[in-house]
C-alpha cells in the first residue's frame, strides 16, 4: 500500500526537535509498503529532526521511503545527517579540567576571577 504524508498538514514550516519527528511514526500506516514524505511548504529542518526521520526509516526497513518537494536546505540537512550516520563516531581525548562547585555563588566567584 502506498501512502503520502503531507508534512505541512502536521507541522509548521520549520521542523524542529527529535520528539516532534517521532510523532511521524504514528502517521505511518501499518500496512504501508511505500511512504512518500511531501515537504511542500517546509523551509527548515533541524539536525535532530532529520536524525529521527533516519531512525524511523531504519526501524521500518520493509517500507520504501521517498521524499518530494524538498527545498535545498532541507535536502542538504538530510544528506549531512545520513552521511554522518554512515561514519564511525570518533571522539578525541579531552584534557579539559573539570571543576565542581557547591553552589551558584562559588561558580560566580570562579567566573569573576577568570
Amino acid at each position: 500500500m502506498k501512502q503520502t504524508i503531507k508534512l505541512n498538514t502536521i507541522y509548521s514550516a520549520d521542523l524542529y526537535t527529535r520528539s516532534r519527528a517521532s510523532e511521524l511514526r504514528a502517521c505511518i500506516n501499518e500496512n504501508a509498503t511505500e511512504v512518500t514524505l511531501d515537504f511542500e511548504g517546509i523551509g527548515f529542518m533541524s539536525r535532530s529532526f532529520a536524525d529521527e526521520v533516519c531512525n524511523i526509516m531504519d526501524d521500518n526497513k520493509n517500507i520504501k521511503f521517498e521524499f518530494i518537494n524538498r527545498k535545498v536546505d532541507v535536502e542538504v540537512m538530510m544528506n549531512k545527517v545520513a552521511e554522518g550516520r554512515s561514519q564511525e563516531r570518533k571522539r578525541g581525548i579531552s584534557n579539559a579540567t573539570i571543576h565542581k562547585f557547591k553552589d551558584m555563588e562559588s561558580l560566580s566567584e570562579y567566573l569573576i576571577a577568570m
